[in-house]
């Protein structure tokens, strides 16, 4: 009882907060809660104290989750172990709204732009202002759909990701399964690790008979216990990170279905391993948001400096399950 009660509690903090950043002001690094004005002026300020010093800003799609809060904060620290500047504002799940943000950071100087967008098409605006206004675009974690314009793109191997999932599932079923998913196909990291998923199923008896797409976390919930309504049978739930796969595991337990269905997810954070140490979440493909946001600094200063880099980094990951949870330090990220 005590492990639904705090599920609940994360549930309604993890909603609470993808509503709050629908708001106008945008989330920055100098405060949280801080408006764009205050943000430019505080930029401006610590850029006077500083003179000829390198600025850089990052934007990802939701500073509400641990993950990209993790790899702007290892952007951060790297940025300014040099003497340079980090402005960092959330794209708050709404690519209108962070392609506005994009062109108030190239307005406020940025020569480098560590992107993480929420729309792998629509962010294309943003991307042509920053090649007009000759802003270097390093993106990380979830693709562009044209990468002519971008520097280099960093992430976690997203794919294998998934398919690691995949291949755990057909080992636990290997006579076959029933599989629902919680899904967003405007995130390429997302589209990569669905798409794993379903190569390493293929041809098995194992199958996905229910799929919800989202792009808010608000939505998580019903659109889990929708499908857990809507399917009597099933083995396997998996989410797309462990932000969402918690709230399934909320739900299941809830419906007391725990003993019969499997959650499993993508990201190996703090919460997620901590999770699967618990006998929650049966397991989740761990990435690193602080290797991402270091190697992407990396890239950056290389290129700032005339150097050359790579097209693409691809980060492995590792599938944390209950038998290799307890050395994975749940405490932190991998």
């Amino acid at each position: 009882m005590k492990k639904i009660t705090a599920l609940a509690v994360a549930m309604t903090m993890a909603m609470s907060m993808a509503a709050c950043s629908g708001g106008d002001t945008a989330e920055t690094t100098a405060a949280a809660g801080q408006s764009q004005a205050e943000a430019s002026e505080s930029s401006a300020g610590q850029e006077e104290e500083k003179e000829g010093g390198h600025i850089f800003g990052y934007t990802c799609m939701d500073m509400t989750n641990p993950f990209h809060i993790a790899m702007r904060d290892a952007i951060q620290a790297k940025v300014e172990e040099n003497g340079d500047t980090l402005i960092a504002i959330d794209g708050q799940q709404n690519q209108a709204k962070q392609n506005d943000v994009i062109e108030d950071l190239i307005t406020q100087g940025i020569e480098v732009l560590f992107l993480n967008p929420v729309d792998s098409q629509s962010v294309q605006p943003a991307l042509e202002a920053c090649a007009e206004a000759g802003v270097i675009v390093v993106n990380v974690d979830s693709a562009v759909a044209d990468r002519s314009l971008i520097a280099t793109y960093l992430a976690s191997n997203n794919k294998e990701a998934g398919k690691q999932c995949g291949e755990e599932i057909v080992k636990l079923f290997p006579d076959g399964c029933n599989i629902c998913i919680i899904e967003n196909p405007l995130a390429e990291s997302v589209v990569q690790r669905v798409a794993g998923l379903e190569e390493a199923i293929e041809g098995t008896g194992c199958e996905i008979i229910d799929r919800k797409s989202i792009s808010t976390m608000d939505v998580v919930l019903q659109n889990a216990e929708d499908i857990l309504t809507a399917n009597p049978e099933i083995d396997v739930f998996w989410g797309l990170n462990d932000d969402v796969s918690l709230i399934i595991q909320g739900a299941v337990e809830s419906a007391g279905r725990a003993e019969e269905i499997k959650v499993m997810s993508v990201d190996g954070s703090p919460s997620g391993k901590t999770s699967v140490a618990e006998g929650g979440l049966y397991a989740t493909a761990a990435q690193s948001p602080v290797s991402i946001g270091e190697k992407s600094v990396e890239c950056a200063y290389t290129i700032l400096e005339g150097g050359s880099v790579e097209a693409e980094y691809s980060l492995p990951t590792t599938l944390v399950t209950p038998d290799n949870v307890n050395e994975m330090d749940p405490g932190n990220w991998g």
